[in-house]
């Protein structure tokens, strides 16, 4: 007789099912090519420079392309030619340049282009225009152009963090939330769905007959939250490490690295929750349509969290992070800030346990009294009042 326990062999059988699915395997493979992708192609986007050819048809345009040129951005080169008129339209025809500015009147410019303007070059050429003009004006008026205030006149400040961290935390915010909710999704409903199988085909009977229903409950549970917790670390560190990798110096790298290790904590908690409830409302169930009806207080659980992680904040913010499910969530978008003392997500820890123990036993003992009952949908009260 095999000395391997009766939960462990039903966890392998859920992790070896599920990773020998095309489906699953193919999902995660596209997953992490988005992951990679998408970090690659904003650090291709960021460190690109648009190069610009302009011709000067006369000395207004000129003087208008040369501030252009002291003040153009980091990602934009722009080159200037003196050309006349009719020679610069036909370099304009024949591809070489970009677009031809040519004064049209006092206080007024054309820009022509061949099939287009790139809207980078309209704007950049359009304040030039607008300065240089604004800076003639008040020349002629005996007014010192320099006197004028400055655009950098008003300076930003904010009493939390910088613009760049709070830039930082609403990204890491959706990638928290998203991940959350399609792994409470994704593995989760499995769950519901093979007890509803083994209920419909009367295999687990059998199952009960040879192994106690706790360690069947115990062996799903397991799996799937192994299963979860892989693909979450795998896409993390994929993340993680192509964020690292990029060309480009993405700033709080270092907390995100730290707070992802709490994420991965907090995430185990609230998917044994969940993972408790779905076994639950299987067992509630006898086929997939009254599954559709019972689940909808988890789902709309779940588009809670997402939304309290994208839209949370100050005070709302840091009581979620003391709720149960949702702090797995709340609590490391506010680790973010780098303003949390050490103790809360310690306490917060340590409130998502003792309540999924809670959960977890309730769960279980659902399962026991429901599990083997095939005569329709039961609710949870007539299954608490059920024998085992």
């Amino acid at each position: 007789m095999s000395t391997t326990p009766a939960w462990l062999t039903v966890t392998l059988r859920e992790v070896e099912t599920k990773v020998r699915d095309k489906a699953f395997i193919i999902s995660t493979l596209i997953t992490v090519g988005l992951i990679v992708g998408s970090i690659a192609l904003s650090g291709f986007l960021a460190n690109r420079t648009s190069t610009y050819t302009v011709a000067g048809a006369d000395q207004p345009s000129l003087r208008v392309l040369e501030h252009a040129q002291q003040t153009q951005p980091q990602d934009v080169d722009l080159s200037v030619q003196n050309l006349p008129d009719d020679q610069a339209r036909q370099q304009l025809e024949a591809g070489t340049l970009d677009a031809v500015l040519h004064s049209s009147g006092p206080g007024k410019f054309t820009l022509t282009g061949g099939e287009e303007v790139p809207a980078k070059l309209r704007s950049l050429l359009d304040t030039s225009v607008e300065q240089v003009l604004t800076a003639e004006l008040l020349s002629s008026a005996g007014i010192d152009p320099g006197q004028l205030p400055a655009d950098t006149a008003l300076s930003v400040t904010l009493l939390q963090g910088d613009a760049e961290r709070n830039s930082m935390i609403q990204a890491m915010a959706f990638v928290f939330s998203f991940l959350f909710y399609m792994a409470a999704l994704i593995f989760g409903m499995p769950i519901a769905n093979s007890v509803i199988e083994e209920k419909q085909n009367r295999v687990v009977e059998i199952l009960a007959s040879t192994i106690r229903l706790r360690e069947l409950l115990a062996g799903k549970i397991i799996g799937n939250v192994i299963l979860a917790l892989g693909q979450l670390l795998m896409f993390l560190g994929v993340g993680l490490l192509a964020a690292w990798l990029a060309p480009i110096e993405i700033p709080f790298l270092g907390v995100v690295f730290q707070v992802a290790t709490w994420f991965v904590v907090f995430f185990l908690a609230g998917f044994l929750v969940l993972a408790g409830c779905w076994a639950a409302l299987g067992a509630l169930a006898t086929r997939t349509e009254d599954l559709q009806q019972s689940s909808g207080p988890v789902v709309t659980v779940l588009i809670g969290i997402l939304f309290i992680g994208l839209y949370a904040k100050g005070t709302v913010l840091v009581i979620a992070s003391y709720v149960p499910i949702v702090s797995s969530v709340a609590m490391p978008i506010r680790l973010l800030t780098g303003q949390v003392p050490w103790f809360e997500p310690v306490l917060s820890l340590l409130v998502a346990l003792a309540f999924c123990w809670v959960v977890l036993v309730f769960a279980e003992r659902i399962y026991r009294r429901a599990v083997m009952h095939t005569g329709g949908a039961l609710t949870l009260r007539k299954a608490l009042k059920l024998e085992e």
